[in-house]
């Protein structure tokens, strides 16, 4: 234990005030084979990462694990020797590598219901924790690329992050281990089409047309088509809220609520904001989490201002600077750029949503309309497929305003 503690203690020393440092590999790909057991509320899996070392001597590899129960670590060809402390699997390495060095590590686990892997009797489908399901590294500085192969059982529909090549679910681009997800179960499923996209559904929803019609408005006001030939929406049982490439998780109970008040199309509009701001154009680190949940609870009221008028526009975006006042009456403030986080769940909260919202709004009021969504789309054109910062988004709406802006970022942002 004292050994294991030497080697990787170097490398766990992070300030307290500052987001954690990157740790001294990547991850390049993950090919991960699972098979779910509904009855047994039970996941077995197995997932090979191929990682590059960023370091001169690697000697162990830290991963996110959850509450897995890890049966077997090969490095390679050869059994590897690993513990499992707390939520950190760390695999010791046969011998350290040399930077850029590329290694193998195959994973043998099985995993319970947990806060990233929810299951029902009929269903099954993953919530953001990926390290409840995939041991992985989980932050979103270590984009990878995947292939996710899944087992379902009989009569069952799935969906997963990125296109279907026949047998596996595959994301060519780099992409955080947060947005891979899938769902499987007994689903009603319906397909139409729109904008040239594949609209899919698993579950029993009539959403068609509101979909296209907020696709098409994004498509607008970013200067950037849907990034993906399929769009999938599943309407799962409980109280799941997740984007992932091409797919969105959604509860069932809000499609019975669409059959009963139609126009109720924020939490439907704000996912599909996300396959723009949180995958097509993620943030660096959670320090920046404002602008992907301000930018997509945003762009939803902008989406029902156009579709309902600006009453409903100045509706939301006053439910938002609300909930922003009472927070800092409660002295729950902060800055949107926030980097004194040590977790995902520290750099959350209402604050990058409502906060964030309402100072887009409030942006667009001061820049006007036209300069506003010009800005908009500079940075969408510039910062695509790139992880960003407030202050990439700072300069291309300056660059739109023709005009310094660091005032109000200053005021609202930092």
């Amino acid at each position: 234990m004292k050994v294991l503690a030497a080697i990787i203690g170097s490398w766990l020393i992070v300030p307290l005030a500052a987001a954690p440092l990157p740790r001294p590999y990547r991850v390049e790909h993950y090919d991960v084979r699972v098979a779910p057991d509904l009855p047994a509320k039970e996941l077995n899996g197995e997932v090979t990462l191929r990682i590059a070392s960023r370091i001169e001597r690697l000697n162990a590899v830290e991963l996110d694990a959850g509450d897995l129960e890890i049966t077997r670590v090969m490095e390679g060809q050869a059994a590897a020797y690993f513990e499992h402390k707390g939520k950190l699997l760390i695999v010791v390495l046969g011998n350290p590598a040399r930077n850029e060095e590329h290694r193998s590590l195959t994973i043998r686990y099985k995993a319970k219901p947990a806060k990233g892997l929810v299951f029902f009797p009929d269903q099954v489908y993953t919530s953001f924790f990926t390290s409840d399901w995939m041991p992985c590294d989980d932050r979103p500085d270590d984009p990878a690329t995947l292939r996710l192969a899944i087992e379902p059982p009989v009569n069952t529909k799935t969906a997963g992050s990125g296109h279907f090549d026949g047998t596996a679910w595959v994301l060519e681009t780099p992409t955080p281990t947060f947005l891979f997800a899938f769902a499987v179960g007994n689903f009603a499923e319906s397909t139409a089409e729109a904008n040239g996209v594949k609209l899919r559904v698993l579950g029993r929803a009539d959403v068609f047309e509101a979909t296209g019609a907020a696709m098409r408005f994004l498509a607008g006001r970013s200067g950037k088509p849907y990034p993906v030939d399929t769009y999938t929406q599943v309407f799962a049982h409980g109280q799941v809220e997740q984007e992932a490439v091409g797919l969105t998780l959604l509860p069932d109970s809000y499609a019975e609520k669409l059959a009963k008040q139609p126009d109720d199309l924020w939490l439907l509009a704000h996912e599909l904001a996300h396959q723009w701001y949180g995958i097509g154009i993620p943030a660096k680190d959670w320090s920046d989490f404002w602008l992907s949940e301000g930018m997509a609870t945003f762009l939803a009221d902008a989406f029902l201002e156009q579709r309902y008028g600006k009453a409903r526009y100045d509706r939301e975006i006053e439910q938002a600077r609300a909930t922003y006042e009472s927070l800092r009456n409660q002295g729950k403030d902060r800055p949107l750029y926030y980097t004194d986080w040590q977790t995902p769940q520290q750099a959350g909260g209402r604050i990058p949503y409502d906060k964030g919202a309402w100072v887009l709004a409030e942006l667009r009021r001061q820049l006007n309309d036209q300069v506003f969504w010009k800005g908009l789309r500079v940075y969408t054109s510039e910062h695509w497929a790139t992880a960003v910062t407030s202050s990439d988004f700072q300069q291309s709406m300056q660059a739109a305003a023709g005009k310094d802006l660091t005032k109000f970022f200053e005021r609202w942002v930092y």
